[in-house]
């Protein structure tokens, strides 16, 4: 089954099977006639011919649509249409020129190796390296310009957000140990932006793939523990997500966030964000400051009291469906689905100090605290993913980002409940000792998010490469 995404062509996004969290709250109730339209719900029938559907934990009732029972209907109107969802990738790398004379201190590397033009002058080199990269870009089709050539014009880059690659200086590479080694080379630095493109557009795929695929062939492009990926998700339309999508989006990255930030290799000079910044959100933003101390555990009972601050029902379910819930996660989506404004929400996910402001997952630019976020697209940005050469890895986070914002956008997608009950379960479980001999803490780390992938309905095959970089670099 597919949906939406799916749609993409080869962007492989499956739908689950309801799983654990739903399985035991019917079975406890004892009503399996809910089942089967549960099943077609998540399973995939199109957006317009999804059956609506109603689990209430208060009163055990289970509707279906059926016409001789009591029916209340969830809404599934979403106030962000799915086909206006767009994305957008930021790639930083570093570029070694020759220097004029010397030999090139990797001869087995195939790729083309540039000669600077202007050796000893860094401003030229590093334009040199900028005009190359995007004249590759054009011959695959796309337009692209440079920084440079947009400040010449008296132009601005938002004018180009939607219509050009842009190529640029990037702020946070630099050679380190292994690249200072290289003898012969003098080093530029550069970020590559995409324009904005639809999520569930089938070129999309298709056109970041040809962009990369002429990169890496062309260019001896190179990242180290400096370089980043970072994807930022929006509309077409240019304007906000919902506040509802945005505070189902912070509902669910703030209990997923450990297990999408193990795909960060611990031991890279930039795991601790020394290079770029992108702090996690539940250690720096000023939600996770202010549950500070929050210890402790809810039973059924106590969330239920407390549950009825949030007003949307999936994740009341998804909480009143587990045994017990972490104090600390229930007063952060309370305080979450407090908030009235979209300035309000983006300030509360943000740091109160400039090296937190942008956070892993970055909300600032609903806050509008400085003037790159009130210049800045309406965007959440994924901005923790480390630099990456593999063409694949790159079309997988843009998948994983796009996917979360399809469940947080359709107020009715099974596949949100079910991830959300999982991931308060497994939190409870966080602590847990791994079972020396039998698994390994990369073993671990890799099953929890092939777990999460398959609950979000992400495929194996786009998976796999992240579930294997977690389990060798833990």
């Amino acid at each position: 089954m597919r949906r939406q995404l799916g749609a993409m062509g080869s962007w492989p996004v499956d739908l689950p099977t309801p799983t654990v969290v739903v399985e035991q709250e019917l079975k406890t109730r004892g009503i399996w006639a809910f089942l089967g339209c549960f099943c077609r719900a998540v399973k995939g029938t199109p957006n317009s011919e999804r059956i609506p559907y109603v689990f209430s934990h208060h009163t055990g009732h289970h509707y279906h649509g059926s016409p001789k029972l009591d029916i209340e209907v969830e809404n599934d109107k979403s106030e962000d249409r799915l086909e206006d969802v767009t994305l957008a990738v930021e790639l930083k790398y570093l570029y070694p020129l020759l220097i004029p004379g010397c030999s090139d201190p990797e001869p087995n590397d195939p790729r083309p190796l540039q000669t600077a033009l202007y050796p000893g002058d860094k401003p030229a080199s590093q334009q040199q390296v900028l005009a190359l990269l995007a004249q590759t870009i054009k011959e695959t089709g796309e337009n692209a310009i440079t920084k440079a050539e947009i400040e010449e014009g008296g132009q601005k880059e938002s004018e180009f957000w939607a219509s050009a690659w842009i190529v640029k200086k990037a702020g946070s590479p630099e050679p380190l140990e292994k690249e200072k080694l290289l003898k012969g080379y003098t080093w530029a630095s550069a970020e590559i932006c995409s324009p904005k493109m639809l999520a569930n557009d089938r070129q999309t795929r298709h056109r970041v793939q040809g962009v990369l695929k002429a990169l890496m062939s062309k260019h001896r492009l190179v990242i180290n523990g400096s370089c980043d990926t970072h994807c930022h998700l929006g509309r077409i339309d240019d304007q906000p997500y919902s506040l509802s999508t945005l505070k189902r989006l912070a509902t669910i990255l703030w209990v997923s966030e450990p297990t999408l930030r193990s795909t960060r290799d611990p031991k890279s000079p930039n795991y601790d964000n020394v290079y770029s910044w992108g702090f996690e959100l539940v250690k720096h933003s000023r939600l996770a400051r202010s549950l500070d101390g929050l210890e402790g555990l809810l039973t059924r009972q106590a969330v239920a009291r407390q549950a009825h601050d949030i007003s949307d029902r999936q994740i009341v379910r998804a909480i009143c469906g587990q045994k017990t819930v972490s104090a600390k996660e229930l007063a952060a989506f309370r305080e979450i689905w407090s908030k009235t404004s979209h300035e309000e929400l983006g300030k509360l996910l943000s740091g109160d100090t400039r090296m937190h402001r942008r956070l892993g997952f970055n909300f600032s630019a609903f806050g509008l605290e400085d003037e790159r976020a009130r210049t800045n697209p309406r965007t959440i940005e994924f901005r923790f993913m480390e630099g990456s050469t593999s063409i694949d890895m790159v079309l997988g986070w843009l998948t994983i980002g796009a996917t979360i914002v399809e469940v947080s956008a359709c107020k009715s997608d099974g596949r949100f409940e079910v991830t959300l009950g999982r991931l308060l379960q497994k939190s409870r479980e966080s602590q847990r000792a791994t079972v020396v001999g039998q698994e390994t803490r990369g073993e671990r780390l890799g099953r929890d998010f092939a777990q999460l992938m398959e609950d979000l309905g992400v495929s194996h095959d786009l998976s796999r490469s992240f579930v294997e970089k977690i389990t060798r670099e833990n």
